[in-house]
């Protein structure tokens, strides 16, 4: 049974068979004397990876400034879009972030409530609230979808 429940929550580097079979490969066929093998090249929880889910919330907006200098990341680079993250965790091999517990419980994360200016995007999208999934119509709705999907 224990190996039953194992089988559904699959690694980050494992969500899609493509992805799974690119880690694999890459330990698998590892050539280096001095560099043991490994899957991912990144930790997978960070607390700079907490931090980029919550840039959005004091104090980790603060957090987040004091980790890097007091500059925010490249534009494109800060948390706006779940189906984005979404798209990038799918098919970019350096995308090994894990979600937060916050994802599944707490709607600020998704919304800018301290207005907080984040500038533009490359292609001129402006980042203020989280873009939500199209069966998410509200930060609100997409906490206890997830939640509850998720179970």
């Amino acid at each position: 049974m224990f190996e039953s429940i194992l089988s559904i929550f699959q690694p980050i580097g494992a969500l899609n068979p493509t992805r799974k079979a690119f880690f694999v490969e890459r330990y698998n066929n590892w050539e280096s004397d001095t560099i043991p093998a490994f899957h991912y090249g990144t930790h997978y929880s960070t607390a700079a990876f907490a931090l980029h889910w919550l840039i959005r919330l004091e104090p980790f907006t603060t957090y987040y400034l004091n980790l890097h200098e007091e500059k925010l990341n490249a534009t494109n680079r800060i948390f706006h879009s779940i189906p984005l993250s979404w798209q990038n965790c799918q098919r970019d091999s350096s995308d090994v972030q894990e979600l937060i517990p916050e994802l599944f419980s707490l709607p600020e994360v998704l919304t800018n409530c301290n207005d907080y200016t984040f500038r533009r995007t490359e292609d001129g999208n402006e980042v203020d609230d989280v873009i939500l999934p199209k069966w998410a119509p509200t930060s609100e709705d997409f906490i206890r979808i997830n939640r509850a999907v998720n179970r």
